[in-house]
């Protein structure tokens, strides 16, 4: 049974600065919602936020990107309010619902939240959890960031990282104006094949509200998390994206993944 916790104040909450909070070891760690306040803070001044696990980043964004992300996949929405989810909330069933979340009970001995203010006015910051019970490290929810450069018009490779014993792969979100399309193969096999309007289309027959500027590749639309993408068994994995010009990409990759991978 989930419970919610308000956790310790930030330090150093000011402008320009990176503010930081230890997470309590020992509960399970499901999602984190953070309060933003003061004279002007808004979610456009978090230029970064990062979770660490014993000194290892396992999840890195920006507040609009996350923002972005969230309204995706139908979290509420608030000006103030700004979610860091390691569940999948809306998951068919309870195992899915929580297959993500940390676990802190053994083996994790730091669990540190950074968030990078830029020019806000006299903001304030407060971390709000929603924990369950004590559970080990084990799989956990990953949200990598990769910036990739896309020379001109027409088809590219991305190289997705998925380590030494392979990873699975939640969800993948591409912020780009310029990706018409889509093409992934597993060992030769095509796994997906669509253009950005087809794929916008199957996501919203799920109730999922695609954003502008992104293009997500989403297995779990349909909230069976048993549809993840597995790369264990990849001996070649190809992830092409078609563009209509040139553009410096960010591509979010969710992974449900060991701690010690990637």
């Amino acid at each position: 049974m989930s419970r919610t916790a308000k956790l310790l104040p930030f330090t150093n909450v000011a402008p320009n600065s990176v503010a930081t909070l230890s997470l309590p070891p020992g509960d399970t760690y499901e999602r984190i919602t953070l309060k933003l306040g003061g004279t002007t803070f808004t979610k456009a001044h978090i230029t970064g936020i990062r979770v660490r696990m014993n000194q290892k980043v396992i999840s890195e964004c920006t507040g609009p990107d996350l923002d972005a992300m969230n309204s995706y996949t139908s979290l509420a929405s608030d000006p103030t309010m700004l979610t860091i989810d390691f569940s999948e909330l809306f998951a068919r069933d309870q195992l899915g619902q929580s297959v993500g979340a940390i676990g802190t009970l053994s083996g994790v001995a730091s669990l540190m939240l950074e968030v990078d203010i830029g020019p806000a006015t006299a903001p304030t910051l407060q971390a709000y959890a929603q924990v369950s019970g004590p559970k080990p490290l084990a799989v956990l929810n990953k949200l990598l960031r990769y910036p990739v450069n896309i020379g001109g018009a027409g088809k590219w490779p991305v190289a997705l990282p998925y380590g030494q014993n392979g990873s699975i792969i939640k969800r993948v979100y591409i912020k780009s104006n310029n990706m018409t399309a889509l093409e992934i193969k597993k060992n030769g096999i095509t796994y997906h094949d669509s253009d950005k309007a087809i794929n916008e289309f199957w996501q919203k027959e799920n109730k999922c509200v695609p954003q502008p500027g992104w293009y997500v590749f989403d297995p779990i639309a349909d909230k069976n998390l048993g549809d993840m993408l597995s790369t264990a068994d990849a001996q070649t994995f190809e992830f092409n994206v078609t563009m209509s010009a040139a553009e410096a990409i960010t591509v979010y990759v969710e992974y449900i993944d060991l701690f010690e991978n990637l």
